[in-house]
């Protein structure tokens, strides 16, 4: 007997993190956060730019950056960023930080296509790779 089991919404697709993205993020990256120029492994590489909770960001590169479990934590709960035990940065100047990363790296890029766009695939949000 075989056992049906439900699959999954796309929204829930959207907002998962394959490691193929979490690949190409660490290299993007060079191996180290952009905050703090750490080294960070490429399971790391999970920190959404606009979070699945809060407008259904997605797990596209596009909106996906590497940070230390430090930065990431303090990312999501609005805290300066520290360093080595001193903030380096208020919480609004990384995401600034992180943004223009993004924008620099990805044509086509905006804070509104890091959200999930119903109807739309990854490959339909007009975004692509700066080589």
């Amino acid at each position: 007997m075989r056992i049906k089991t439900k699959s999954k919404s796309k929204l829930t697709k959207a907002k998962e993190i394959t490691s193929k993205t979490k690949q190409i993020v660490w290299e993007r990256q060079n191996g180290v956060s952009i905050l703090s120029g750490i080294a960070i492994t490429k399971e790391m590489c999970c920190c959404h730019y606009v979070g699945r909770g809060e407008k259904s960001g997605v797990g596209y590169e596009w909106n996906i950056v590497g940070l230390t479990p430090q930065e990431h934590f303090q990312l999501d709960n609005n805290m300066p960023i520290e360093v080595n035990g001193r903030i380096r940065y208020t919480n609004e100047q990384a995401q600034t930080i992180i943004g223009n990363h993004l924008k620099l790296h990805y044509n086509g890029w905006t804070r509104e296509k890091c959200s999930y766009i119903k109807y739309f695939d990854e490959k339909d949000y007009g975004i692509t790779r700066k080589e």
